[in-house]
C-alpha cells in the first residue's frame, strides 16, 4: 500500500483510486474534526501538534494515487496540478475516477496496482 500512498510510478485502477481517495478524506476529515472540535475534541492536542503534518502528507498521497491513476489511462501526471485549481479540482476527481484504464500494458508499466519495478 505504501507504493500506491507514497510512490508516483506505476498505475492504478479505478478501484484503487477511490479506495484511496475516500481513505485520505477520511484522515482529513478525522483531523480537521479535531481541530475545529477544540477543547470538546477526544484528540485536540495531538491534532493540533501532528495534524498539519498529517494534512500535508495526504495532499501528497492524494497527488501520488492521481498521477498514478493518470499514468493507468495514459496521460502524464503533469496533469494532477489540475486539483490544486478551486472547481475544477471537484470536476478533474470525478474525471480521472472514471476514465477506463488502458488495457494491456502502456508506457507507465505493464498493469495496474501493481508495484512498479
Amino acid at each position: 500500500m505504501g507504493w500506491l500512498l507514497f510512490g508516483l510510478k506505476g498505475r492504478a485502477s479505478r478501484q484503487s483510486y477511490w479506495l484511496a481517495y475516500t481513505l485520505l478524506i477520511c484522515l482529513n476529515a478525522a483531523i480537521v474534526g479535531q481541530l475545529f472540535g477544540g477543547e470538546e475534541a477526544s484528540f485536540s492536542r495531538i491534532a493540533e501538534t501532528v495534524g498539519p503534518l498529517i494534512i500535508l502528507a495526504t495532499i501528497y498521497s492524494n497527488l501520488a494515487v492521481t498521477v498514478k491513476r493518470l499514468h493507468d489511462v495514459g496521460y502524464s501526471g503533469f496533469l494532477s496540478i489540475a486539483m490544486f485549481v478551486p472547481i475544477v479540482n471537484l470536476v478533474f476527481t470525478i474525471w480521472v475516477g472514471i476514465l477506463p484504464g488502458t488495457a494491456g500494458p502502456n508506457a507507465y508499466g505493464d498493469v495496474a496496482d501493481s508495484v512498479p519495478a
